[in-house]
């Protein structure tokens, strides 16, 4: 009797998540982004002195396609990176962190193509702010919508910068 207590239990819960699941539009064209390298191959870490745009290579897959089954774009369109916001917090104790900044972009990643775009990491006025030695997180928080559709996805990567 408990044994078909528990298996009715379980059979509930399962339809109970297959009908929430079914039509959840919030999951619909979701994006699994990363970047593959900062700086290329080289692996240098971020320069402050520098303060040039830093190359990145970009990538997505759809979210429910971790087999990469999906080899066309269709029914998940292309994903153009919008903007990007920078917030630095400290790793050097004393060190002087410079405000939040966004920037506009306009990256085209087309489904699991890798694509490689600069971006502005530490402005001039930014690389003045600290002095020789001092190391900051970068935590950059890119914004990005899916073409033909008004999805949005968002992701973030934290970089060290030298100064």
């Amino acid at each position: 009797m408990l044994k078909q207590g528990i298996i009715l239990v379980l059979l509930a819960i399962a339809a109970m998540f297959a009908v929430g699941c079914d039509d959840n539009a919030a999951t619909d064209g979701m994006a699994v982004f990363g970047v593959s390298d900062i700086n290329g191959s080289t692996g240098d870490p971020i320069v402050a002195a520098s303060a040039s745009a830093v190359p990145m290579t970009f990538r997505w897959r759809p979210y429910f396609d971790p087999n990469a089954a999906i080899v066309e774009a269709a029914p998940h369109g292309d994903y153009v990176i919008d903007h990007y916001r920078v917030v630095f917090s400290a790793n050097t104790s004393g060190a002087t962190l410079p405000g939040p900044r966004e920037e506009s972009c306009s990256i085209l990643v087309p489904v699991y193509e890798l694509v490689t775009a600069g971006i502005v990491v530490v402005t001039p006025t930014e690389a003045t702010s600290n002095s020789a030695g001092t190391l900051l997180n970068a935590n950059i928080e890119f914004t990005a919508h899916e073409l033909g559709t008004e999805k949005e996805a968002t992701f973030n990567i934290t970089v060290t910068v030298h100064f």
